[in-house]
């Protein structure tokens, strides 16, 4: 075989493989790709868990106003649906629900809790709220988050 059909030979070779020469580069990238999804994969994971576990932690403070309060409170009957001051604890991650589930709407603060709905409200910081409340007694309802 001369020279001229070697060197021929040699330029099809890299023609047919133009990537052939940077092939040991590339097979170093596998490996380090293979790395990073996994160091994904782990982080994404371990996400996944701890938002399960703050997420399981949560309390809820549930209220009910059942059926016939408006009726009972427009007779003058006493109807004791809240405590006089609700506690709430943010190392719990309470939240506060109230279910209306009377006939007639109900104004917690500046909220208006139509019949049917839930109301849920979490707090983020520490305070003292003395909200308007038509069905609790004296018309005001304390909550104290802590």
């Amino acid at each position: 075989m001369n020279e001229g059909t070697r060197h021929r030979q040699e330029l099809s070779k890299q023609m047919a493989h133009p990537f052939q020469q940077r092939l040991p580069i590339i097979s170093r990238f596998p490996s380090r790709i293979v790395v990073l999804f996994v160091a994904i994969a782990m982080i994404a994971i371990g996400g996944s868990l701890l938002w399960q576990a703050t997420t399981n932690r949560q309390r809820q403070l549930v209220f009910e106003i059942p059926p016939g309060t408006a009726a009972r409170l427009a007779a003058g009957e006493e109807v004791t649906i809240f405590p006089s001051t609700i506690i709430i604890d943010l190392r719990q991650h309470d939240t506060l629900v109230i279910q209306n589930n009377d006939s007639a709407e109900v104004t917690i603060g500046p909220f208006r809790i139509v019949p049917g709905q839930r109301f849920v409200q979490r707090y983020w910081s520490p305070g003292v709220y003395e909200l308007i409340c038509s069905v609790h007694q004296g018309e005001q309802l304390r909550i104290e988050v802590r």
